[in-house]
């Protein structure tokens, strides 16, 4: 009976073997009666140890019967032991938790110390709902919680990122009215925002945020790091630079994820500054090597923001870590050369670009284009500041100062409204440089003409092209003359330089024959259809809509015209003299 009672109050053995056998026993040695053993129980609190941390003994014991099932088998050792840990965590947590049921059943009344044990023990087996239970339950008994035992359930409700959890700790606070101390204020604030961040509730954590800066509550650098972090994916870059520049002044430090989230989140949002602080951090204060995505992204954002140094840094960033350089790493830096007006720089970065042989397509060429397209006030003197930086260190961009770039120029003179002054400049321009004018540097200024609608440049310039440099004009031209004369009150020179271009054996674009059709349905001309059909044998997509557009409003045409203008013999009787031939 006694060796009983003492293994169910886990009396050590070297105490249960002085327990008399049997009542025969006769020896002098002192009687251990049921009280004595009572006595001599293991604490609650050391019980709790002893479930929660076994001995290394045991722990090695575990590990090697894992070892030793898995020898010779197809199991990796690895997993056998990360399952077996994960199964003694779940017989922990299932102990820890019959033990504290059973004592709570019993009717005992815990110690403040023995109820820490039990918060420490579900802590480490991160139980919180347990851990919140016995911090109620250590409130109800009369054992007043003090700030580690709330800071200890607050910690584990943060890490969990469940704020409830944390609510429901502070009402306990405030219940016991410890709220407003502040150890326990610091404490629950933080790991609010704490567990408002790391669950994605972004809003809700700055606005307890925004509340811990009116209460003078300092916010602890984990939760700042993981509202700036939130703040940055959300794209609210401004105010995750307001936190951070908060919690540096109060000395705060933040790591290398911090800053790579503020970096990733500002490049989306082209944001300037803040890509520009994570950048600045992360190569040189961490000393990292960032992806090629998040130094495209920077070349962006500096070339939207004009900021040379960064666009340059970046590329010299990318070649000394043995990246391809190309257009998409050269065009952000000639971009922002261009939007600082430093055209004598952007002109050596173009004539590198060049020598590397890219630089020659349209989205390049179009860096330049749009610069000069301003108001028209300015154009033409920013375009002459331009060509006067080009013709001035023209030794030295012998691959830069050529037609191509001359072409890019004059359509952004063009496109801004002075096709006069674009017009003039292809005599001035190309005869300073020695350049060679094309059909295509026709076509810069033509296309400049259709978006002013001026037909009267757009006819002068054709006729300099044929007459006085003998050029053929090619698709662009063609295209560029019907859309000029689609847009005037008369339009049917639309329908001679159309046929025109077919007559050279040309296929004109999808959009300059929707355009046709749209207009001639518009004002009701019997023409849209013979369009539509002329779309179809030219091999040409008439979708749907433009079908329905050209039935909708051509349904009440008043008469057919004299003749039918689409008919490429009618077509030929009107050029007559053949002028378009080449």
């Amino acid at each position: 009976m006694y060796r009983r009672l003492a293994r169910s109050l886990q009396v050590p053995a070297q105490l249960r073997r002085a327990v008399p056998l049997s009542r025969g026993y006769t020896s002098r040695a002192p009687r251990i009666f049921a009280k004595d053993l009572a006595a001599m129980a293991v604490p609650l609190a050391r019980q709790v140890q002893e479930i929660v941390h076994p001995s290394q003994h045991t722990q090695l014991k575990k590990t090697r019967a894992v070892a030793q099932s898995t020898a010779g088998g197809d199991q990796d050792l690895g997993h056998a032991l990360a399952t077996e840990a994960q199964r003694q965590h779940a017989e922990t947590h299932a102990r820890l938790q019959r033990l504290y049921t059973e004592t709570q059943a019993g009717g005992a009344q815990l110690t403040r110390d023995e109820y820490t044990a039990f918060l420490e023990g579900f802590n480490e087996t991160r139980d919180m709902h347990s851990s919140v239970s016995v911090l109620r339950d250590m409130r109800a008994g009369g054992a007043q919680p003090g700030a580690a035992q709330y800071s200890m359930v607050l910690k584990l409700a943060a890490d969990s990122g469940y704020a409830p959890a944390v609510y429901e700790v502070g009402e306990e606070m405030r219940a016991a009215g410890v709220a407003d101390e502040p150890r326990n204020l610091d404490a629950f604030y933080n790991s609010l925002l704490r567990s408002l961040a790391r669950s994605g509730q972004i809003e809700h954590a700055y606005a307890v945020y925004a509340e811990m800066r009116e209460r003078k509550v300092a916010a602890q650098g984990v939760g700042c790091a993981g509202l700036v972090a939130g703040l940055a994916q959300i794209g609210e870059i401004a105010l995750a630079l307001d936190v951070l520049r908060a919690a540096l002044a109060q000395g705060t430090a933040f790591g290398a994820d911090t800053y790579a989230a503020l970096l990733h989140g500002a490049g989306r949002c082209m944001h300037h500054e803040g890509y520009a602080l994570g950048y600045e951090q992360l190569t040189r204060v961490f000393g990292m090597q960032l992806p090629e995505g998040d130094y495209l992204a920077g070349l962006d954002v500096a070339a939207r923001a004009g900021d040379v140094a960064l666009a340059g840094d970046i590329v010299q960033r990318v070649r000394a870590h043995g990246l391809p350089l190309d257009e998409k790493h050269f065009e952000p830096l000639l971009a922002a050369v261009v939007a600082t007006g430093q055209w004598a720089r952007a002109f050596r970065v173009l004539n590198m670009m060049r020598g590397s042989g890219f630089g020659t397509t349209p989205a390049t060429l179009r860096v330049v284009t749009r610069q000069l397209t301003v108001a028209a006030d300015v154009a033409e003197r920013a375009a002459d500041e331009a060509f006067a930086a080009l013709q001035e260190n023209q030794p030295e961009l012998a691959a830069a100062a050529d037609s191509v770039t001359l072409d890019a120029m004059v359509a952004g003179l063009a496109r801004s409204g002075c096709v006069e002054a674009a017009a003039s400049r292809l005599d001035s321009w190309y005869a300073a440089l020695g350049a060679l004018r094309t059909a295509s540097s026709y076509a810069a200024v033509l296309e400049g003409c259709v978006h002013r609608r001026n037909k009267t440049v757009a006819e002068q310039l054709l006729a300099r092209l044929l007459d006085v440099d003998a050029l053929a004009p090619t698709q662009r031209v063609y295209d560029a003359m019907v859309r000029v004369t689609l847009v005037q009150p008369n339009y049917e020179d639309a329908f001679v330089y159309l046929e025109a271009m077919k007559a050279h054996g040309m296929v004109p674009p999808w959009r300059t024959m929707a355009a046709m059709v749209r207009r001639c349905a518009r004002v009701r001309d019997v023409r849209a259809q013979t369009l539509l059909r002329e779309m179809r044998k030219l091999g040409l997509v008439v979708t749907p809509a433009l079908a329905d557009y050209a039935q909708a409003f051509g349904r009440n045409a008043r008469s057919e015209p004299q003749g039918d203008s689409s008919d490429p013999a009618t077509i030929g009787d009107l050029l007559g003299n053949d002028a378009f031939s080449v």
